[in-house]
């Protein structure tokens, strides 16, 4: 007799399609879908503009609401700007970065010390990729389907300044980086530091 296939584990369907609340605390794991766009590929292009974002996926690791994942497009380079320059697509998109960073690294958004501004620095699009971190929970609804029950997004990323970061969190996060995993190109692979004698991230050293 074949080896039986064990489906108990699964998420019942109701808990795989309910959205979860908007402002829940949750941690994640997140990862880049890449699109093929940009010096690594990493972005993806909009279908309908010439603006780019990061295609991500977080899982959320642990509680009532483990394993569910939540699809955001984090924005790089919008379509157009405002009367005053400014790129707002753009903008909430490195903001986003920014708290991602802040909340995989335990780094405050008030602090401003050489350790934290050296946190808040990456080499690549795809040194988020694998990283943990508290995510608040939005809701988004289709503006044109007043029907629609919506889908989850990550609002916005939590750092220890929260009063939750620390219970969602749970153990102190990791000094290490996660490695980015999809291709890289022959000069960015060059380009790249060699690893320190210690293991720590160049942010860390």
């Amino acid at each position: 007799m074949a080896d039986s296939m064990d489906f108990n584990g699964a998420e019942a369907q109701d808990a795989a399609f309910d959205i979860i609340p908007a402002n829940t605390l949750v941690k994640v794991a997140l990862t880049i879908r890449p699109g093929g766009a940009g010096p690594e590929g990493w972005l993806t292009q909009s279908r309908t503009s010439s603006a780019l974002y990061l295609n991500t996926e977080a899982v959320v690791l642990e509680g009532p609401h483990a394993r569910r994942r939540i699809y955001t497009r984090i924005g790089f380079k919008g379509k157009s700007v405002n009367e005053r320059g400014e790129d707002s697509y753009a903008n909430r998109g490195r903001a986003l970065i920014r708290g991602i960073l802040e909340s995989a690294r335990g780094i405050r958004a008030s602090d401003q010390s050489e350790a934290a501004r050296a946190a808040r620095m990456i080499r690549s699009l795809g040194d988020l990729n694998g990283l943990d971190f508290v995510a608040k929970v939005g809701v988004e609804k289709d503006r044109n389907n007043p029907d629609d029950a919506g889908r989850n997004v990550i609002k916005a990323a939590i750092g220890p300044e929260h009063a939750q970061y620390a219970a969602v969190m749970g153990s102190a996060p990791s000094a290490g980086m996660a490695l980015s995993s999809a291709p890289r190109s022959a000069a960015a692979q060059s380009a790249a530091p060699a690893p320190s004698s210690s293991g720590a991230p160049f942010w860390a050293r």
